[in-house]
């Protein structure tokens, strides 16, 4: 009875040393593969990054010189965007396929194709 008392403990405190998901998604994130319907894109992915910052604002570079920064949420796998710059933009939302202390994909709709990014920390 006592370990499992003990076991219990354990568990509990190491779940509140977790990062959250905030947390972990707080860096600059670069862009190493993106695959649509599951086959590789041929995109320059040294222009494809994000930057998390703790006070909920991103920033967000693509190709052919494509940039927005605004505010970010989480809720559940889901990852919401509101660009700030553009604003006619709307909020957008893309899933939350893996988040690890160096690793993030995302999964979003492009155009009625699935499409992955996935990314690795840089900082």
């Amino acid at each position: 009875m006592k370990l499992k008392g003990l076991l219990a403990v354990f568990f509990l405190g190491w779940m509140a040393c977790q990062p959250s998901q905030e947390q972990l998604l707080c860096g600059k994130w670069q862009a190493f593969e993106t695959l649509e319907n599951g086959m590789p894109l041929k995109v320059d992915h040294s222009e494809i990054g994000f930057e998390f910052n703790d006070k909920g604002f991103y920033q967000f570079t693509s190709t052919l010189g494509y940039r927005e920064s605004g505010r970010f949420s989480i809720k559940g796998d889901m990852l919401y965007t509101l660009d700030t710059v553009n604003k006619a933009s709307s909020e957008k939302a893309v899933q939350i396929e893996m988040l690890t202390c160096d690793s993030l994909y995302l999964k979003m709709d492009a155009n009625g194709s699935e499409r992955i990014v996935k990314l690795y920390k840089v900082k």
